[in-house]
């Protein structure tokens, strides 16, 4: 575990802007290297994009939103993944009876 402290208010509003983008830098890193948060999909992703462009969001800009959602999902299911293979693997897997619906559509047995 890191040893990064928060800060509160007070010492947040006392910090020199340099000061505040290196202790938002530090923050993030503690947060990405410990698992804490976790990537945006593509719904969140194209959320996003269209909430801060409205209208003027372009196809291309849409795509690009599209492709870094589907990066983040891919990444998340990755974590899953080997987050029920530490655990012992995933019985839903395990189990031959079940059908698991993949995306885009169809199933796998």
């Amino acid at each position: 575990m890191s040893n990064f402290k928060e800060l509160s208010d007070e010492e947040l509003k006392g910090l020199s802007d340099d000061q505040l983008f290196d202790y938002l830098d530090r923050k993030a890193a503690h947060l990405r290297n410990n698992n804490i948060i976790k990537p945006l999909g593509s719904y969140h992703t194209k959320h996003f994009a269209a909430f801060t462009k409205g209208e003027a969001l372009t196809t291309d800009e849409l795509k690009k939103a599209k492709e870094l959602g589907r990066a983040g999902d891919e990444a998340y299911s990755e974590s899953l993944k080997d987050a029920a293979i530490g655990k012992g693997g995933d019985p839903l897997y395990n189990d031959p009876k079940i059908k698991v619906k993949v995306r885009g559509g169809g199933w796998v047995d």
